[in-house]
């Protein structure tokens, strides 16, 4: 069912994001002291809470970028016209003012193109505790609006006086039951990663239909991830568009570091990456370092081929193509490929039957007695490489968790197996079970006594909500706490109590010690 939607509009860095995040209980919204940091559109979910603490009522709310009417350059008209569209669509604006600053011309004028929509209008003076004497400037009452609210999004005074103000604007009321909140499990979540200026946005705009993401040949124009979720036919689907991510040495502001690591916690949130490339340029080295991040996070991987309508084609370019790019990401040798052009639409229908293909293989599970039969072909078909001189023995196999698929395998030593070993498994475990693209977790660990194969069930990874952060590793978490029930179980061993050494006795009176004899050189020449 439709919400009521609320739009945030004002001057770049009055504090839209910060209110933002204020209303919505989250950290959605990247927040920056520079100016100009939002740039597309972002949507959250406000609930309203009655005396007792429970949710009584649920609107919608849209955070634009900062409107600039006398920007020339391609981003600032951009991200005005984003913002136009926001406000075309909400039923309830919020004109936000910095108290700090004053009036400003920018604010009349702002103030005057709403009034000319017609919708309900809140003028809401930001920053109050840096307004000097305590009081907003007298110059904003002169812009004509019956409520002026002033508040501090950072401390949230005067927030809960601004919600009452906004319930009592919207034309209609959803409680939670008619919000028909979807849970996130239900949700089926890919995200768009790449380097800068690759077509993520493009291809975000393609695959919903409309302008949802700002595009411009200026590389780095994403900066915040783009969070938008869709219905195709039966499925809700979570599309997560991202920055784009350049080389450590490259990175020097501030804000494109918090711009990456919103892309990373992306990626711990999304079920399936599909990694674009660059059809011109090809694969690069940092392609393949943004694709161990997303292996890292624990997401399936699709290589997207973008801007192969650039290329001159024959035949056989396609297969010479996949070819050099498999040669250069050679650990994603078993990810599924596609070629396409988000400008023109080719081929960008056949990703949603590859999305739900990867995420359903993500989130298998497999019976212990498949994994047993499995473990016993590939040790009869190659037998593990002795570790310090000692052969493992593998006694059986079971799945510890989903999303990705965790696997344990129960040996006579947790020395672990050698890193050939582990990979001819995983190269097995994909081509038998279907598992292509999906990122493996193998480890070894031995078998207690008394300890059989009794069939475990596999856990679900967390679904991440998108304010929150990065997920810690579990294999780091599992290592450190191995080594502290180590630590507690081993004893500390006693100091032998031996003879002492005899102390060291000084000359005796009258008798000197031996002269040390001193080698002289020799006077022969060689």
């Amino acid at each position: 069912m439709k919400l009521p939607l609320v739009a945030l509009c004002g001057r770049p860095n009055v504090g839209k994001s910060t209110l933002f995040n204020r209303l919505t209980r989250s950290r959605a919204a990247l927040v920056h002291d520079l100016p100009g940091m939002t740039r597309d559109r972002s949507y959250g979910r406000v609930t309203c809470l009655s005396e007792e603490g429970e949710a009584e009522e649920i609107f919608e709310l849209v955070d634009t970028g900062g409107l600039d009417f006398e920007g020339d350059d391609v981003i600032t008209q951009g991200i005005t016209r984003m913002a136009e569209a926001a406000l075309g669509e909400a039923h309830v604006a919020i004109l936000l003012v910095d108290g700090h600053d004053g009036l400003t011309t920018g604010d009349e004028e702002i103030a005057a193109r709403l009034r000319r929509q017609g919708k309900p209008i809140l003028l809401v003076i930001n920053k109050l505790d840096g307004m000097k004497g305590g009081a907003p400037d007298a110059g904003f009452y002169g812009l004509g609006f019956d409520e002026v609210l002033a508040i501090s999004a950072a401390h949230g005074a005067g927030v809960p006086e601004l919600i009452q103000a906004l319930r009592a604007h919207l034309p209609f009321h959803r409680t939670p039951e008619e919000a028909q909140i979807h849970s996130l499990s239900d949700e089926l979540r890919f995200a768009l990663i790449g380097r800068p200026n690759v077509g993520k946005s493009s291809l975000t705009n393609r695959m919903l239909g409309y302008e949802r993401s700002l595009v411009s040949e200026v590389a780095g124009t994403t900066r915040d991830t783009v969070d938008t979720v869709f219905h195709v036919k039966d499925k809700v689907y979570r599309m997560i568009d991202t920055a784009g991510i350049r080389k450590k040495g490259k990175t020097h502001e501030g804000a494109e570091k918090l711009s990456i690591l919103k892309a990373k916690q992306a990626m711990a949130r999304a079920d399936v990456s599909l990694l674009l490339l660059d059809a011109v340029e090809g694969a690069t080295h940092q392609d393949a370092v943004i694709a161990g991040y997303a292996q890292e996070a624990g997401a399936a991987v699709i290589l997207v081929v973008n801007k192969w309508d650039l290329v001159e084609k024959d035949t056989h370019t396609i297969y010479g193509a996949e070819e050099d790019l498999r040669r250069s990401l050679g650990f994603l040798h078993h990810a599924p490929m596609i070629f396409l052009s988000a400008l023109t639409g080719q081929r960008v229908s056949k990703l949603f039957g590859m999305i739900d293909e990867l995420a359903e293989a993500h989130g298998r599970r497999i019976s212990t007695g498949e994994l047993n039969r499995f473990l016993r072909e590939s040790v009869a078909a190659m037998s593990p490489h002795a570790i310090d001189g000692k052969l493992p023995k593998l006694y059986f196999m079971t799945q510890v968790g989903v999303r990705p698929p965790s696997f344990v395998v129960k040996a006579n030593t947790d020395r672990g197996l050698h890193f050939s070993y582990v990979r001819y498994l995983e190269n097995r475990l994909r081509e038998q079970f279907g598992l292509a693209g999906v990122p493996l977790r193998l480890s070894v660990q031995k078998k207690k006594k008394g300890e059989g194969e009794e069939a475990e069930v596999a856990a679900v990874r967390r679904i991440l909500d998108p304010g929150e952060g990065l997920k810690p590793s579990r294999s780091n978490e599992s290592l450190q706490a191995q080594r502290v029930d180590k630590v507690k179980a081993k004893p500390r061993p006693k100091k032998k109590e031996g003879p002492k050494p005899a102390a060291k006795q000084a000359p005796k009176k009258g008798k000197s010690a031996p002269p040390k004899r001193v080698r002289q050189k020799s006077t022969k020449r060689p």
